[in-house]
Parts: structure tokens; C-alpha cells; sequence
């Protein structure tokens, strides 16, 4: 999330949303009673001699919305907004009537609140980010995957195939494939990445030679010991513990440890963990959550969207930590089948 001007005291916010967990982060900041100022499209007929009674012209505006409702989709990364028109750029829209506004990744907004409580601000601020992003590489010379870790969340930008047959004149017969693989890598750098590259045999190694020489010496660190390649070799890279050596302190490590540990806890009978979100809401009600993983496809178990946002935020209120999983990847696949929600607590509870 880029946030370009925070002003708890005024009671205002803007900022950019860049990806999934920023959309999580949003439906728990914004709230019926809040007002959002963003860029919409709103059909308006025109009344004119020339204009058709039965059609409209749709016009892109500002926006200024009191918020009514809020529901996030997180199957297809968006937010909608359904709110009463406060303000509008464009005069010939009423202020009268009602709108609904879709905010996904690369939307810019600004959102008021008549009282920012802390909750908030670390909503917008977190204390510590650990979300670094990193562009894999899982590469022979048959294939490549490429894809992007950020936070907790892996998306897979392309595998390319590269067309080859037997071993002769390797370096010289692969050269449009390699170049392809680094152009793809380059596209999707961003400053501050970390790229790492991954494969079987020494082909990772001309790959990573092409990366440098491509980004100006820009690092890379190459993993030994991984076969896969392609997108299911993207995924496993993250399972090796050589990655997560170098990852130590990144979010999606963070994520694989908690739920190694729900599921170490639920398998030995530990009884200082909950699952399923009416366990977890009467741990958090009781300040007994230490942690939390949700995954981001909770909803499919039937939750109640308004009551699991209660939740997150009554367990960060007291001083618990909460996690978005990608129920793409092994650990949130785990966590969706407790029922979308898991939780370490601090001492044993029952509901």
C-alpha cells in the first residue's frame, strides 16, 4: 500500500492499493460512516435537442461517496463500495442519488474518518513490515517459471517453454530463450527486489550470468538442489529451506512457521490453538490470540464477512498479530482446511 499523505488529526488518508493484502487491509479500515473520495464512471443523460431520451453518456468523475456498505471479493482482488453522493466533478450528477464504486490493485483513493483510532493508523502504518517481494526464477533449458512473492502472496507471471532438443551448442541454440526468460525478469523488477534463481544442473547458472549482465549487475542468488522448474518449480522454491534461509525474516516464512506450529499443537493435543472462525472469535473476545492466519479464501466456508472483520480487529486491539494467507500456496491450502482460520493462542481456552 503507498500511502502519499496520512493526517489522523484532519481525519484523512490517501493512498494507492498494490495488491490482495491491501485490499484485506482496506475492508478492515473503511466502515459504514467513513467517506471515500476516488475516480468513478457514472452514466448521465444529457438533455439536449440531439440526445437520445433513452440512452447516457458515461462520464468519468470524481467522487465523494458516504459509505453505506462495504463487501470485498477476494476471489477476483476487489473491493466494492455502495455509498450516498456527497460531491461530484461533473454538476450534472445529483447529489441526491446513490453509486457503487470498485477499487482493486493500481486504484487510488482517499478515505476520511471522523475519529481515527490507533487500530487505524496501524492498519495504514504497520509497525513492522516484513513483506519483502522477491521475482523467482525456476529455470532448465526446456522451461522457466517466473513469478513474484510479496508478503505472503505468490503470483505466477509466465512459464516459457523454450523449444530445444538435444545438448549440441547449448549457449548459442538457447540464447532467444535466455533472453526471453531475462527480459520477463526485467519487466517485472522492481527496487528493492531480491531475485533468485533455481533449476537443475548449471543452466540456472547462464541464466543468472544474462540477469547481471541485463540489470547492470543486479544480484542474484542462485539455489542449488531444487529439480522442478516452471510454475510448480516457482512454488517449490519457496518450500526449500535454503530459501527460507535467505528469507528469514519475510513475511512468508513468518507464515509457514505459524502454521507449522497450528498444526504440531492440534496433532500433539496442545490445546493453546483454535480453528474455525466461532473458536477463534471467542479466543479474541477473551484477548487470548497471540497470532492469526486467515486465508484468502475464507469465505467460501460460508463465514460472515462483517463478523471476521470484527474478529481481525478485535485481535489486533489486543496486541495479537494478524495474517493474510494465498490459499494458492501449501500453508494456506492447510489453513482453508480448518475452515479459512487459524489462531495460536497465549494459554489454553475453550469455547
Amino acid at each position: 500500500m503507498i500511502v502519499t499523505e496520512f493526517n489522523p488529526k484532519h481525519g484523512h488518508c490517501s493512498l494507492t492499493i498494490e495488491s490482495a493484502e491491501d485490499l484485506w487491509t482496506l475492508r478492515r479500515l473503511m466502515a459504514k460512516g467513513d467517506v471515500l473520495v476516488t475516480r468513478s464512471s457514472r452514466v448521465v443523460k444529457r438533455e439536449d435537442e440531439f440526445s437520445r431520451p433513452d440512452k447516457g453518456e458515461r462520464v468519468k468523475v470524481t467522487i465523494s461517496l458516504y459509505v453505506d456498505a462495504v463487501h470485498l471479493d477476494s476471489s477476483i482482488e476487489r473491493i466494492r463500495v455502495r455509498g450516498t453522493i456527497l460531491e461530484a466533478s461533473d454538476e450534472s450528477i445529483t447529489k441526491a442519488g446513490s453509486h457503487s464504486v470498485t477499487l482493486s490493485p493500481g486504484h487510488a483513493l482517499t478515505l476520511r474518518k471522523r475519529i481515527w483510532t490507533p487500530l487505524d493508523t496501524r492498519l495504514v502504518r504497520p509497525p513492522m513490515v516484513s513483506s519483502r517481494r522477491f521475482v523467482l526464477v525456476a529455470v532448465d533449458r526446456r522451461e522457466a517459471g517466473i513469478g513474484t512473492l510479496s508478503g505472503s502472496h505468490l503470483a505466477i507471471a509466465t512459464t516459457i517453454e523454450s523449444g530445444l532438443g538435444g545438448k549440441m551448442g547449448e549457449e548459442q541454440s538457447s540464447r532467444p530463450y535466455v533472453a526471453k526468460v531475462v527480459e520477463v525478469v526485467a519487466q517485472i523488477l522492481q527496487e528493492g527486489d531480491q531475485i533468485v534463481v533455481s533449476g537443475p544442473g548449471n543452466f540456472k547458472n547462464l541464466v543468472s550470468n544474462q540477469i547481471r549482465e541485463r540489470l547492470k549487475n543486479q544480484p542474484v542468488n542462485i539455489l542449488e538442489g531444487l529439480d522442478l522448474t516452471g510454475a510448480d518449480g516457482v512454488r517449490a522454491l519457496i518450500k526449500e529451506r535454503s530459501f527460507q534461509n535467505l528469507a528469514k525474516d519475510s513475511l512468508v516464512v513468518e507464515m509457514q512457521q505459524l502454521v507449522a506450529e497450528v498444526v504440531r499443537r492440534i496433532s500433539t493435543g496442545d490445546s493453546k490453538v483454535a480453528y474455525t472462525l466461532q473458536r477463534v472469535s471467542s479466543a479474541a473476545a477473551a484477548g487470548a490470540v497471540e497470532a492469526c492466519a486467515v486465508s484468502d479464501d475464507v469465505f467460501s466456508s460460508g463465514v460472515d464477512e462483517e463478523e471476521l472483520v470484527g474478529v481481525l480487529n478485535t485481535i489486533e486491539t489486543k496486541g495479537g498479530s494478524v495474517y493474510l494467507a494465498d490459499s494458492s500456496m501449501e500453508f494456506g491450502k492447510q489453513i482453508s482446511s480448518f475452515g479459512g482460520i487459524v489462531a495460536l493462542l497465549r494459554y489454553a481456552f475453550r469455547a
